[in-house]
């Protein structure tokens, strides 16, 4: 029953992934892991919780991994790097995230964004914001933070199209040069060094 449960998932964080929320019915799902539609609403009641449970399946832990980056005991601009750095390393290592991350952008759905920004990545996000006015008490921490994470996000969105750009470099998909990069604008933005 528990393997079952988590093939579902796993099938499920694949298909929304690629097709996103609505190009994926049950069926499909069903049929990815050879059970019946039936056998699949003994698990889900619908799409909807399906759906839910696996974001909550894909972005397992990754919350508190950040979240953790950001209130270590370190100096606050190493929390902010660990946390750039930690962030760059699940864009990078986790396709399927970044991809259900960018469907749901592009979706649009206001339910399920303001679950993720609230009982997913809320905590998060709060914890970024502090951090970022224990360095500078003067900034506008919320806009600062969604900037900071645009800039983690974008390099690896963009990898596909950034492999033919002129001066494109295998390095600009790596996640710790991208952290040297994110980290240089922020240090100089914020007159702090590491």
């Amino acid at each position: 029953m528990i393997d079952t449960r988590n093939a579902i998932l796993k099938a499920a964080i694949i298909l929304f992934a690629e097709q996103g929320y609505e190009g994926v019915s049950m069926r499909n799902i069903a049929d990815a892991v050879s059970i019946s539609a039936p056998a699949l609403y003994n698990h889900f009641k619908d799409k909807q919780s399906l759906y839910v449970a696996a974001i909550a399946e894909a972005f397992e832990n990754k919350s508190e991994l950040l979240l953790q980056a950001l209130t270590g005991q370190s100096e606050p601009l190493v929390r902010l790097e660990n946390f750039v750095s930690r962030l760059c390393k699940i864009l990078h290592e986790d396709p399927d995230f970044r991809r259900l991350m960018q469907r749901e952008l592009l979706d649009g759905d206001e339910k399920r964004l303001r679950y993720l920004a609230q009982k997913v990545f809320g905590s998060s996000f709060q914890s970024l914001m502090d951090l970022l006015i224990e360095l500078n008490p003067e900034c506008d921490a919320h806009s600062l933070a969604v900037i900071i994470i645009g800039m983690v996000q974008k390099p690896f969105e963009l990898n596909p199209l950034d492999r033919f750009f002129p001066g494109s470099h295998r390095k600009h998909s790596n996640p710790d040069y991208v952290t040297g990069q994110v980290m240089g604008v922020l240090s100089s933005y914020l007159g702090k060094t590491a």
